[in-house]
């Protein structure tokens, strides 16, 4: 059975859709929470139009959105910074009210902080922000972990892949600056392999 997280269903796709952004936060907390909930955002809708393709499971790691937004988040955040934790812990506390009443675009927000303070890239300080999970996501952690090690090159690959998925509106400019960031922190010697398994090989660059 095809593994998934608890976000939006492909018959939710849209903008229409409610998303994690909270004008609030977004007052409070300025362009460094915006370009967060803003890449959340896009990313999640790359997932949703994508999960329903044949290839998907072979083309896109399960849970590349929340990958993709923690190290985009670990870019924006200083640890040692009690004004961005305090940012990131407003930010989960309202993505997790959210999803509670319904799918919201965005929400593996959440699940991005608890891995990264799982892998120790965040201070523990946030793990009571969690406690409201009947279950942690353990499961997730363990599937992610591939991904961390060389994380370059596994963001650099899957930028590239989102960069080239056509969305209706288009990627936000902050978060196609952020994708195409990542894709040119790390040049491999070839294309992504956007090929499923047996597929046709990419060409070099």
């Amino acid at each position: 059975m095809k593994k998934s997280l608890p976000t939006v269903r492909e018959e939710d796709e849209g903008l229409g859709l409610e998303t994690i952004m909270d004008p609030a936060l977004a007052a409070e907390h300025g362009i460094s929470y915006v370009h967060l909930a803003v890449f959340a955002i896009d990313v999640d809708r790359v997932r949703v139009e994508v999960e329903g393709e044949p290839e998907a499971e072979s083309l896109w790691p399960f849970g590349f959105e929340v990958f993709l937004t923690e190290m985009h988040l670990l870019g924006l955040v200083d640890p040692e910074s009690d004004t961005d934790l305090a940012m990131l812990e407003d930010a989960v506390t309202s993505v997790l009210e959210l999803s509670a009443d319904g799918p919201v675009l965005g929400a593996q927000l959440p699940f991005a902080v608890y891995d990264a303070v799982t892998r120790g890239a965040l201070p523990e300080r946030l793990l009571p922000l969690f406690d409201v999970w009947k279950k942690k996501p353990d499961a997730l952690v363990a599937d992610l972990a591939p991904l961390w090690e060389r994380p370059e090159v596994e963001a650099a690959d899957l930028a590239e892949a989102c960069l080239a998925v056509e969305l209706e509106p288009p990627l936000a400019p902050p978060t196609r600056d952020a994708l195409e960031a990542m894709f040119a922190t790390f040049e491999t010697d070839e294309e992504a392999d956007l090929e499923p398994e047996g597929g046709s090989e990419s060409e070099g660059t």
